[in-house]
């Protein structure tokens, strides 16, 4: 077993790779002794190769000149009688110092060097502390640009690529997902002890791993936590893979330089360390000290990207970041994470972020400090989540946000720059966005934004999302999927064509812009709603509404208030709801839904419509159909036109008067008059009283023991049934007097498997199907 170390140094974050092959180098050799300032007088050329040797105490310097781009450096021991622990430094022009590697790779020097101009350069090959002579070899070495790493890059570096650089390999402890480790904080003081437990509660919400902080007598400890030693830095026994146990010291000189508060230096080094401590490495190839632009070998290493980086939001001159301490696991560590301990289901109910929360200890910490005026500016964190309907709470955040739910994306908020991250994988469905000008950009799920005060862009991006802009002149857009805005009069929508079937539910007054559907009015006053092109849905309130569809096939619900509801053009459906409305349909063919206080103005020629009525209703003037919808008895009325009257499951009347009507019993003990007109009469279910009127009528009576009524003309009777049905003859037919039932069978002749009565003057009566005359001795009655 061999013990891996960390030296006690600042903790940081990551950055970009080397890439490409170092061309052919031409050899240089020393000859008299290299001098140790700009004086020197040997010079190389990148790709070349510099041989010398050092005496006890000795630096030599050779000049380079380098172009924009990036330098591979290296400083090697060569030969047997190289120099044992080689130490590279890099001049500028005037001599200074700018970059300088010990140990970068095994004992011999390695540093990468970003050159943003042609300049001189003086490369010094010493030894540690210029205690070593010995060969050495010096080169330079043209790379390909370094690049920004994706999180899995990084999360490899962590997890495999620093222990690879020096010789090691992968390890981490033996519980898989949801494992348990003893840990033993006695050693600490209780400062000490309160930043480990919280840090170890930050690593058991990024990994699922749980920490024992009370092990017994006789149990393993796996971390143990101590501070009695300077710096700060972790070691582990291992064997093959295998952590088989940890050490964690944060000195009590650190906790003195650094603080003592969640909002700290401190807190951060306990959560690098305990991530040394379970097996991650360093976010670069570095330890113990690294200078950005020199020692990372990819552009966006930092605190932003990982707690195990080196580098700081300032040092870090690739990445677009605030400084602030990391509070968390960040994005590449989580990932890391997952590769050495696999994923347990974390947090898989909903759970709220940001300021208020019920996600877990270190989550509750991080919502104190943003709560607290004098720490949010502190701080940056990335959530992780596995499940559920999420929140992120930033309501108090007086700054102008930038948001985004996307997974793996990093936000702006409480004044700082890419603070707030959100873990690949990770959904967070629901924002609350705070009081300042905020933009927001929601994911592919269901989103509901909330703006909060100020003038807010809100974009849902895919999803049935809901937008809030919650006062001030907001920007929404719903992008893909079927939509919700909750909006005021300040607020302007932007919706693509066939983005979905979206629904405006606004405060104000309102008039749908290009691509809305339905418009809900939802303020505790009167207020007026318009629509657009399209098929509309319009809903108004309790108060007085004026709702107006325009073009397309509008649907008006004008709901509770004295409602003006206009259909214009379209085939329209226009319910007034309660209270005394004036419904207006327009040119189409339109539906009015009604409680008979209502006033329905439909112009000649404008369409065949129909009025459904919870109450017993006379049609107007051009209006042709009618529906009774009641849960009770009902009447119906015509008009001149040719109507259609529906009936319901209860006892009506209905009356065609002029026309050429249909009257539609359905259940119920129905009475139909069919007035002037060539009318149908349907009783439908019960026993209904048909009464064809004058014309040339038609009658069904139905299921049930029907009544049919004639006056004159020439009816028929379509599904007489004898012993059940009854006939009912108007003597006026033969002017008058009384007659026997048998002199009245006296009218009656079969023609064609039919019974017709024929009274004279045109008036003729067919039973159709029934031409056993003999048989209608019980079923005729003389009024």
């Amino acid at each position: 077993m061999t013990p891996a170390f960390w030296n006690p140094a600042a903790t940081g974050l990551a950055g970009p790779s080397l890439r490409g092959k170092e061309p052919q180098r031409a050899l240089r050799v020393e000859g008299s002794d290299a001098p140790a300032s700009t004086a020197t007088g040997y010079a190389m050329s990148v790709g070349d190769t510099f041989n010398g040797v050092l005496g006890a105490g000795d630096r030599d310097w050779v000049r380079v000149q380098l172009q924009p781009g990036s330098y591979v450096i290296t400083l090697d021991s060569r030969g047997a009688a190289g120099v044992h622990d080689p130490y590279l430094r890099v001049m500028n022009g005037n001599g200074a110092l700018i970059a300088q590697n010990d140990d970068g790779n095994g004992l011999n020097s390695r540093l990468v060097l970003n050159v943003a101009a042609p300049a001189t350069y003086y490369l010094e090959a010493g030894s540690y502390a210029g205690a070593y002579s010995g060969a050495y070899s010096l080169g330079v070495a043209a790379v390909a640009p370094l690049r920004n790493f994706t999180m899995a890059e990084i999360a490899q570096q962590l997890t495999d690529g620093y222990w690879q650089a020096s010789g090691g390999a992968r390890r981490a402890f033996e519980p898989g997902p949801g494992g348990v480790l003893n840990v033993d904080l006695s050693g600490l003081t209780p400062a000490g002890r309160q930043l480990a437990s919280m840090a170890l509660s930050a690593w058991e919400q990024a990994t699922g791993l749980t920490f024992n902080r009370n092990p017994g007598p006789n149990a393993a400890i796996h971390i143990t936590f101590d501070d009695n030693q300077p710096g700060a830095w972790s070691s582990s026994i291992i064997s093959g893979g295998r952590i088989i146990s940890s050490e964690v010291n944060v000195g009590l000189d650190w906790l003195s330089s650094y603080g003592t508060g969640y909002n700290t230096y401190s807190y951060q080094t306990y959560i690098h360390e305990i991530g040394h401590a379970l097996g991650l490495g360093h976010a670069g190839n570095y330890n113990g000290g690294a200078t950005y632009g020199v020692d990372n070998h990819y552009l966006n290493d930092s605190w932003q990207a990982s707690v195990m980086s080196y580098f700081d939001q300032r040092q870090n001159s690739s990445v677009n970041a605030s400084y602030a301490y990391a509070v968390s696991a960040m994005m590449a560590d989580i990932l890391a994470m997952q590769r050495l301990y696999g994923v347990s289901g974390i947090r898989t109910g909903n759970n709220t972020y940001g300021e208020t929360t019920n996600a877990g200890p270190s989550y509750a910490t991080i919502a104190g400090l943003l709560r607290n005026a004098s720490t949010r500016d502190d701080i940056t964190f990335t959530i992780f989540d596995q499940g559920g309907v999420d929140m992120l709470d930033l309501a108090t955040d007086t700054h102008n946000q930038r948001i985004s739910l996307a997974p793996g994306t990093v936000s702006n908020a409480y004044g700082l720059v890419g603070n707030i991250s959100i873990a690949p994988g990770t959904l967070i469905e629901n924002l609350q966005a705070g009081r300042g000008n905020d933009v927001v950009i929601g994911n592919w799920t269901n989103n509901l934004l909330r703006g909060g005060p100020g003038n807010d862009t809100l974009r849902g991006n895919g999803g049935n999302d809901t937008l809030n802009g919650q006062g001030g002149a907001d920007l929404l857009e719903g992008g893909r999927g079927n939509d919700t805005y909750v909006v005021d009069a300040a607020d302007r929508i932007v919706e693509a064509a066939d983005a979905g079937i979206d629904t405006v539910r606004s405060h104000a007054s309102l008039q749908l812009g290009a691509n809305l559907e339905n418009l809900v009015l939802i303020s505790g006053a009167a207020q007026n709603g318009g629509g657009n092109g399209l098929a509309n849905r319009i809903t108004g309130n309790a108060h007085a509404n004026r709702l107006s569809g325009l073009q397309g096939f509008d649907t008006l619900l004008g709901l509770g208030g004295n409602d003006t509801l206009v259909g214009g053009n379209g085939n329209d459906w226009l319910d007034g709801g309660a209270g005394a409305d004036l419904l207006e349909g327009g040119p189409g063919n339109d539906t009015y839904v009604t409680d008979g206080l209502d006033r329905i103005v439909e112009a000649a020629g404008a369409g065949i419509d129909v009025v459904r009525s919870t109450a017993s209703l006379q049609l107007g003037a051009n209006l042709e159909n009618l529906v009774l919808i009641s849960g009770a008895a009902q009447n119906g009325g015509g008009n001149g036109l040719a109507n259609r009257i529906t009936g319901n499951a209860h006892a009506n009347r209905l009356s065609g008067l002029q026309g050429f009507d249909t009257l539609l019993g359905l259940g119920g003990n129905d009475t139909l008059v069919g007035g002037n007109g060539n009318d149908w009469l349907d009783g439908g279910a019960g026993a209904d009283l048909l009464i064809g009127g004058y014309g040339n009528d038609t009658l069904l009576g139905g299921a049930g023991a029907d009544h049919f009524a004639f006056h004159g003309g020439r009816d028929v009777v379509r599904d007489f049934q004898d012993n059940i049905d009854t006939l009912r003859i108007d003597d006026a037919l033969w002017g008058g007097g009384t007659r026997s039932v048998a002199q009245v069978l006296q009218y009656a002749r079969a023609v064609d498997g039919n019974t017709v009565f024929d009274f004279g003057n045109g008036n003729v009566l067919t039973l159709n199907g029934f031409a056993n005359i003999a048989a209608l001795q019980d079923d005729l009655i003389i009024v």
